[in-house]
């Protein structure tokens, strides 16, 4: 592979996402999160598929080379955009966190 990033364009809904994210002082691990989207891609697939982007608004690149590898070959699979990839596991690790706060404020 070569020396070149990968350039993944977000949109507003995602930027806001992860702004989220860093308000709450949860920084989000890239790597793990599409390790984690590539060994469930199968069982989301139609979700991933649903996902729409509006406007590019920022870029996010993807330096490490095994994560442009699986982001390519998960993408070339699924035959979506890395784009809409991206998109999908940031609003799945959002409604997840969302889904683990009401809980912790139901039991506490």
């Amino acid at each position: 592979m070569n020396e070149y990033e990968l350039q993944i364009f977000v949109d507003t809904d995602t930027v806001t996402m992860i702004q989220h994210f860093t308000d709450a002082g949860i920084s989000i691990d890239f790597d793990r999160l599409l390790e984690l989207m590539a060994e469930n891609s199968e069982k989301i697939e139609d979700y991933i598929q649903s996902v729409e982007c509006d406007e590019p608004r920022m870029m996010l690149p993807i330096t490490d080379s095994n994560m442009k590898r699986l982001v390519i070959k998960e993408t070339n699979k699924l035959s979506v955009s890395p784009e809409k990839y991206m998109k999908a596991a940031i609003a799945i690790l959002y409604s997840d966190n969302i889904f683990q706060l009401q809980t912790n404020e139901v039991l506490h």
